[in-house]
Formats: structure tokens, C-alpha cells, sequence
């Protein structure tokens, strides 16, 4: 269908919006006193009035009377509040136990519903697939085990290479950069594939497999990510052939200047003998 990629766009926004209220809610659920969406609310509203700028054209509350009704937007916001300015503040990420991690992963599930959500032809529907697919990797590192379990995450990667392969993104995408879009898409697609499996086993074989996991995804990154550190890679290849050549220029002067330093012994010996 002519406009499939408006669907796939539609598609990663609710997906989107299904994690983010999945995430605010465990976080919520797990932070010391109330826990209903009621105290929610009326946290919003106490925030909204610390600091206006920050909440600023925040979707409108009035008639939010379940969770179903909380999108990325909002969800986002508060999750990813810096609260500097709170009287109580919550820090809901940073209680968790890898907070980097989590705020990551909340960025990367924010870009990829904003993508979605303003996506008016192909090229923008397929980086959204793009994005989405780097959030459900950053959602593997900061929530696999707590908010996310093993199975979910298996979901949400074989949703990502659906995506993925409605826009086509396996093949080269006509776009102002081809040459850094196309190898993007292609890796993401690829590294949605190889770690389909492992989102869907066991926890333990997780726990036997991490490392190996891990080690996957960094080499399987985004094109971009890949090709900066091929070149830092040679940049620092070149320095260290540099450095070792300077070591050798060194070493070789000291042994002309040791030689010379014993001839000149030598000669002095033999005068003063004579």
C-alpha cells in the first residue's frame, strides 16, 4: 500500500506510548508512599506550579482518569524531570539501579515517538523505525529484569524488525544523506535480528549470555557509531606506530651517543698510558 509507511509511523507512536506509560507506572509503583494515579496527577499539578517552563504546553489533565490515557509526552516529562527546583523531589530515575541507563533509554523511547509523531513520508517513518529499534536496545541495557521482562523485551524486538522491514529499511533509503542512512538502517536491522532470539530465552541463559550479548550490541551499533570508532581506532593506530617510531629514533641515538662516549674513554686511556 502506497501510504504503508504512515501506518508504520502510527504504529511505533502507540508502541511508544504503550512503553512509556509501562515505565512511569513501574517507577511510580515502586517509589516510597502513594502509588495511584490520583497521587500522579496531583504531583503534575504540584510540579506544573514549581517550575511553569518545564512543564510547558503539557498535554491537558482534566478528564486523565486512567493510565491508558498518559502518553509519551506526559509520561516523559515526568519521568525525565531534573527537578532543581522541586520541594520534594523524587528522582524516580536515579533511584533505580542503573540510572544512566534508564535516562537513556527514556530519551531513546522520546525520539522515537517524537519521529513517529511528526513523520510525513518515507524517510521520516523509516528513521523512526530506526530510532525505535536503538530505544528497545537501550531499553534491554537500562530495564531488562524490572520494568521489562525477558518475553516483552523478545515483543518489542520483533515489533522493531517488523518496522523495520515495512520501510524497507533493509535497502538503501533515498534520502539529502544516503551514504550514512542506508548502512544505519541496514545494521539496525541486522542487529534487531541476531538479538531476536536472545530477547526471547530464559533469564538464566541471559545471565550465562550477557557478556557475549553486550559485546554484540556495541559492535552492532548504528553506522554512524560504527565508522567513529573505526577512525578512532585508526587515528590511534597511527599514533601509537608514531610513538613507537620516536622510541626506536631514541633508542638508536643512545647507543650512537654510548659508543662514542667509550671511544673517547678509550682514547684518553690509551694517551694517558703512552
Amino acid at each position: 500500500m502506497a501510504e504503508e509507511y504512515l501506518q508504520v509511523a502510527f504504529d511505533i507512536k502507540t508502541t511508544c506510548d504503550e512503553i512509556s506509560r509501562r515505565l512511569l507506572r513501574w517507577h511510580w509503583e515502586n517509589k516510597p508512599g502513594e502509588h495511584s494515579l490520583g497521587a500522579l496527577l496531583d504531583h503534575i499539578h504540584i510540579r506544573q506550579q514549581e517550575s511553569p517552563e518545564y512543564y510547558d504546553r503539557l498535554p491537558d489533565l482534566a478528564g486523565r482518569t486512567s493510565w491508558q490515557q498518559l502518553d509519551t509526552t506526559l509520561c516523559m516529562r515526568v519521568l525525565l524531570d531534573p527537578e532543581k527546583d522541586a520541594d520534594k523531589p523524587l528522582d524516580l530515575l536515579g533511584n533505580t539501579e542503573h540510572p544512566s541507563a534508564a535516562r537513556r533509554a527514556c530519551n531513546a523511547v522520546r525520539a522515537a515517538r517524537n519521529e513517529a509523531a511528526h513523520a510525513s513520508d518515507h524517510t521520516a517513518a523509516t528513521q523512526a523505525a530506526i530510532l525505535f529499534n536503538e530505544a528497545i536496545e537501550a531499553l534491554e541495557e537500562g530495564y531488562a529484569g524490572t520494568a521489562l521482562r525477558t518475553n516483552e523485551l523478545g515483543q518489542y524486538y520483533r515489533l522493531a524488525e517488523d518496522y523495520l522491514d515495512r520501510c524497507g529499511a533493509k535497502k538503501p533509503i533515498a534520502s539529502a544523506a544516503p551514504e550514512e542512512e542506508a548502512p544505519r538502517a541496514a545494521k539496525s536491522s541486522r542487529s534487531t535480528a541476531s538479538r531476536r532470539s536472545a530477547g526471547a530465552s530464559s533469564g538464566s541463559t541471559r545471565r550465562n549470555n550477557g557478556t557475549r550479548q553486550n559485546t554484540s550490541r556495541r559492535s552492532t551499533g548504528s553506522g554512524s557509531r560504527a565508522q567513529s570508532r573505526k577512525q578512532g581506532s585508526s587515528r590511534n593506530s597511527r599514533a601509537r606506530a608514531r610513538q613507537k617510531q620516536k622510541r626506536a629514533n631514541r633508542t638508536v641515538l643512545l647507543v650512537l651517543l654510548a659508543i662514542l662516549a667509550v671511544g673517547l674513554l678509550i682514547r684518553g686511556f690509551m694517551m694517558n698510558w703512552q
